[in-house]
Formats: C-alpha cells, sequence, structure tokens
C-alpha cells in the first residue's frame, strides 16, 4: 500500500509540474507589486508562538479537537507531503461541510497568525486538478474562503479570475480580497493575518472585529470590519479557537501558528 501511495504521490508531483509551466506566462504572486515575503509560504513560527500544528502527530493531539463535536475522535490524517518533504495534515472525515470540521482548543481574543494550504480537489482521485473548498476560522467565526475556481471560464483562467465573497481569500459571504493572489492546485498557498477582536460593554456590540489579510504575501484586506459569523460560533464577546474546515474534498495544510497578542501593530 505504502509503495502505491508513493507512486501516486509522484505521479502528481509532475502534474504539478505540468499545471505550472501551462501557467508560466501569468504573473505569479511573487511577481506582482506589494509582495511581501515575509508573509508568504515559510514563514517560520516566532519563539512565542503558539504551533499548532508543526507536522508531528502530537500537534494534532495537544492542539486540536473536533467541531462541533469536541468528544469525537480526530478523523482529520497525518500524510506525507506530495513532494515527499514531511508531513502534512490532510482534511477527511466527511462528505460535506459543518460535521467534521478541526478548531484549536485553546481560545484567542486578539493574535497573530498564518497557515499554510494546498488545493487537491477530490480526495483519492489521483489527481491535483479539480475543485476542493475548505476554509480558516477566526475565532470561529469569520471564514477566510479557501476554493478553486468552478465556472469554466475560471477554471481555464484563475489568474483572470474576479473572485466573489464566496471565492477563495474573501471573507465568505462579506468582503472579497483586493485582489487576486492565485496559484495553481498542487502548491502552497499562505494566509498570514493580523485579527483584532470585537469590543463589547456587556452584551452589546461597541466595535466590530477588524482584520489585516495576506495570501501569498499580497495583502488582500487591510484592517478591515469583519461582522459576519459563517458558521461556528454565533458573533459574541467570547474568545474562540482558530478552525479548519473539512468540505469533502482534499486540502492539505502545513506551518500552522497563531501568536498570542493583546496590541498587534496594522501594518
Amino acid at each position: 500500500m505504502a509503495s502505491v501511495e508513493i507512486a501516486t504521490w509522484k505521479s502528481l508531483g509532475l502534474s504539478v509540474f505540468f499545471l505550472s509551466a501551462c501557467w508560466a506566462d501569468r504573473v505569479a504572486p511573487e511577481d506582482r507589486p506589494g509582495y511581501d515575503p515575509t508573509k508568504d509560504v515559510g514563514l517560520a513560527a516566532p519563539a512565542s508562538a503558539d504551533h499548532l500544528f508543526d507536522g508531528t502527530r502530537r500537534s494534532i493531539d495537544d492542539n486540536w479537537q473536533m467541531w462541533p463535536k469536541e468528544e469525537m475522535p480526530i478523523t482529520w490524517t497525518l500524510v506525507d507531503e506530495i513532494s515527499g518533504d514531511g508531513k502534512v495534515l490532510k482534511t477527511d472525515g466527511a462528505e460535506r461541510w459543518g460535521t467534521h470540521d478541526l478548531v484549536s482548543k485553546k481560545k484567542y481574543t486578539d493574535f497573530e497568525g498564518h497557515v499554510e494550504f494546498m488545493l487537491l480537489g477530490a480526495r483519492g482521485d489521483g489527481t491535483v486538478e479539480g475543485y476542493a473548498n475548505s476554509g480558516v476560522y477566526l475565532q470561529n467565526r469569520y471564514e477566510i474562503q479557501i476554493e478553486s475556481p468552478k465556472k469554466d471560464a475560471d477554471v481555464k483562467d484563475p489568474y483572470s479570475w474576479k473572485i466573489g465573497n464566496h471565492g477563495i481569500g474573501a471573507f465568505c459571504s462579506e468582503r472579497v480580497p483586493d485582489q487576486n493572489a492565485w496559484r495553481p492546485n498542487g502548491e502552497w498557498h499562505a494566509f498570514h493575518f493580523i485579527f483584532r477582536a470585537a469590543k463589547w460593554d456587556g452584551d452589546g456590540l461597541v466595535e466590530p472585529a477588524r482584520a489585516t489579510v495576506w495570501w501569498n504575501g499580497l495583502k488582500v484586506h487591510d484592517h478591515v470590519p469583519v461582522k459576519r459569523a459563517n458558521g461556528g460560533v454565533k458573533i459574541g464577546p467570547s474568545a474562540e479557537g482558530l478552525k479548519l474546515q473539512e468540505h469533502g474534498q482534499e486540502v492539505h495544510f502545513r506551518n500552522v501558528w497563531l501568536l498570542d497578542r493583546a496590541t498587534v501593530a496594522d501594518d
């Protein structure tokens, strides 16, 4: 079984190379104005950060639980990265959204964080191509959408995709990203974010939460208000965890960390 799996990942690696070659004439995020390599893939966790997933089984067991049923055994799996370079966390356990998500045990108010992910289409079909969906939920409320394009024109030319408020990089059903920082399926993406929790007077909202988000090193939300809870916990004053969504397709995660901070710069 192991040899078959390794062979499959090798063939996927060839597919990634082919797709990258086909789109070589497109402008990659790292070649765009405003690109910041310190907010992209490979950013090391600060020593004081909570490294929620570092490629080990222990980090999964110590830091995460299932949502919405925390007593459920963790269904997500630890697998080889498709290049063979280390272990990654694979969405697993469900055929639809909302039943097998993963949420951090620790709850946060204000924080800076980093999540790297890879879209791989349908689970177990032997190819990186195809539709995939997931999400990163700040405070288990505000979803930064992970999604590959659906429409034929966008699938053929995702770099020209006019992303809507349910597309990748959007605060789901609330705000579109300021620019498209697409990378093909089978390549690593990064969301880097700074989050300030909503301000409350008792149960009364005084000021909404605000977030700055970089997608693949490009700033796509700049200290914007976020007001919509797209699943998870309802809007309220409670501290909550970071949630990763299982949507029924194959998405891999690595290098997930949060820096718990009462005051964070808004740069």
